[in-house]
């Protein structure tokens, strides 16, 4: 059997077994798609309903040559495939909401391939795409500049159902409740139930800090409420931003989940926000030699309040640093295995890597202070 045929019997076998579960328990079901260093995560209702925050490279480019980064040759499946794949596997037969956080071509680049492939009911973004083109971009980004790739998903999604978010928005599936934190550069104006304090190691001083390019900190980010758990994403949001939302208050509150920010790079991961938002858990949406920087992993390995870190890939830059082996979805030159988590609405986690069949359950108990 294929490789990738053998990823896709292990996960719908695991989501299957999760599945009957879910109908019991009432289990949000959240599947990190590997997707070569790009981002697709896709969340399942136990009525079989999905939201996707995502949608990974673009064809051409799935391997993440676009990156400029040594990553690894193009895989067997373009990013709209595996998740096409993975979305099946959980019981999916379409994607209710598909939530692209900025339009980035490791965010926006499988969109368009992706509803060629599955039904998509709503759109949804952060409003127009304000990062220019460059007059003259490196080859391996030509065609592939963010206003590129906006003009062709807004005249792709044309006459399709749409949503700009604006920050303090919601919109629910299924007793989902997704709320924009942050957005098109902005911020919520208001705390949320539970936020409201000093934010940790505030006052924030003005920071200097590489953003990457313009459409990093205008990335949509969300708020998930699933019961009483919560997931903070916020796509490539930078420490720009990410210190907006902890100081002088903290905005959010405390998170059971947070997604390493811009796959945890050494420009994101502010130690303001995350001391103050304490994430039980963090996983990193990271490629072999993109993301998880080192900064990034020494930081999660060392805060108090942080249960566990899981890794889509083996961080080929930082050997040394990296999640124990089976909390690592991708090990050498494997791809395509997913890392899930299965969330309860009292808060508990069960995390489950479909390379190895390994769980791990995580109880929010007392939560640690923070540094």
């Amino acid at each position: 059997m294929k490789p990738v045929l053998r990823t896709l019997g292990l996960l719908g076998a695991i989501l299957c077994g999760t599945a009957a579960a879910a109908g019991r328990s009432e289990t949000l079901r959240v599947i990190f798609i590997d997707v070569e260093g790009a981002a697709a995560t896709l969340f399942v209702t136990p009525q079989h309903h999905a939201l996707l925050i995502d949608a990974g490279w673009p064809a051409a480019l799935s391997g993440g040559s676009v990156a400029g980064a040594d990553m690894p040759p193009a895989p067997r499946q373009t990013s709209a495939q595996r998740i096409a794949a993975a979305a099946r596997s959980a019981g999916v037969s379409r994607i209710d909401y598909l939530l692209l956080t900025h339009y980035h071509t490791d965010h926006l680049g499988g969109a368009l391939e992706l509803a060629g492939l599955i039904p998509i009911g709503t759109f949804v973004d952060h409003g127009p795409n304000r990062e220019p083109p460059s007059a003259e971009p490196p080859a391996n980004r030509r065609g592939y500049q963010a206003a590129e790739l906006y003009a062709a998903y807004s005249a792709g999604i044309a006459g399709r159902p749409h949503r700009v978010m604006r920050p303090g928005e919601t919109m629910s599936l299924d007793g989902l409740t997704v709320t924009a934190i942050d957005a098109d550069g902005a911020i919520i104006d208001h705390a949320l139930a539970g936020a409201g304090g000093p934010g940790a190691g505030c006052p924030a001083t003005a920071q200097t800090v590489d953003i990457g390019t313009d459409e990093n900190p205008r990335s949509l980010g969300t708020v998930l409420q699933w019961g009483s758990g919560r997931i903070l994403a916020l796509g490539d949001t930078t420490r720009v931003v990410e210190d907006k939302l902890a100081c002088p208050r903290d905005l959010i509150g405390p998170v059971d989940l947070m997604i390493a920010d811009n796959h945890g790079s050494a420009n994101a991961g502010s130690a303001r926000l995350l001391d103050t938002v304490r994430p039980s858990l963090y996983v990193f949406n990271n490629g072999a030699a993109k993301g998880a920087d080192a900064g990034s992993l020494e930081f999660a390995a060392a805060a108090p309040y942080v249960q566990a870190s899981w890794q889509l890939h083996f961080a080929t830059r930082s050997p040394d640093l990296n999640a124990p082996y089976e909390r690592i979805a991708n090990w050498g030159d494997q791809d395509g295995h997913a890392l899930v988590a299965e969330v309860g609405r009292d808060g508990t986690i069960v995390m489950i890597n479909t390379r190895t069949g390994l769980s791990r359950r995580y109880t929010r108990g007392e939560r640690p202070k923070s540094r």
